[in-house]
């Protein structure tokens, strides 16, 4: 179980759409979906904002609601986006919706057709945006590989460097407004700890299971599992080192 790995895949894909110009992170989820039409809010709810954790929006839910993009919408006007960091899966569930309504492909659809086929990881199953991936060592390695090099694998390029710098983590203040130590990309955060390089990025995961890459060492480090052992604080820090 990929857990909140997942995370990190799904802005994989907006990354994807990032570099086709079909969507851009600034743009207002207005734009691809209809119910969030509504006057009188400016600035608008963005991308962004749903990709960040700023959207206002809280836990992890959203992924099996049809009704999910009307149901935020209805409170729209109410919600508390770009005044805090709160970090959420429901924001990348409804980035999920801007990605299906873009593409025309409901989202397993699209990570099967787009990213996980291309790459061969044919033991990887992907429902939803935020939590749900399963996966195995040598899939998960694959993608890490892609991302480390920025966009390519093999002779299959998914984005473009442009675009995976925008996926990489930058500081929530730019997002908020006010000073905040949070820091955060499409589904990336750093990992600058572990004897790793300092430009080293990663996704946690409440399965205990792990993704780093780690640029300055050309490093991918992959570990997969279902849950936390009763010994993981004693023995996983020594782990990436």
């Amino acid at each position: 179980w990929m857990a909140s790995i997942t995370k990190s895949m799904t802005g994989t894909l907006a990354t994807m759409l990032v570099d086709q110009g079909l969507i851009r992170l600034e743009d207002p989820v207005s734009a691809y979906l209809p119910p969030f039409r509504q006057d009188g809010i400016d600035p608008p709810l963005t991308i962004r904002h749903l990709m960040t954790h700023t959207n206002g929006l809280w836990g992890h839910w959203g992924d099996r609601e049809n009704d999910f993009e009307e149901r935020v919408a209805s409170y729209y006007p109410h919600l508390p986006f770009g005044e805090a960091y709160e970090y959420n899966g429901a924001g990348f569930a409804l980035a999920g919706k801007v990605i299906e309504a873009t593409t025309g492909e409901a989202i397993p659809q699209f990570f099967r057709r787009h990213l996980l086929s291309p790459l061969g990881c044919d033991s990887t199953d992907v429902v939803g945006t935020c939590g749900d991936a399963n996966s195995i060592p040598l899939d998960m390695a694959k993608l890490g590989q892609m991302l480390l090099n920025k966009g390519s694998y093999g002779n299959l390029r998914f984005f473009g460097e442009e675009a995976f710098q925008q996926m990489l983590p930058r500081p929530i203040t730019e997002v908020v407004g006010h000073q905040t130590a949070h820091e955060y990309g499409l589904g990336l955060v750093w990992c600058k700890s572990d004897g790793l390089g300092e430009g080293t990025f990663c996704h946690g995961a409440a399965s205990g299971a792990t993704y780093r890459i780690d640029p300055e060492h050309d490093l991918v480090i992959v570990m997969t599992r279902n849950a936390k052992g009763r010994n993981m604080a004693k023995y996983y820090p020594a782990f990436p080192r």
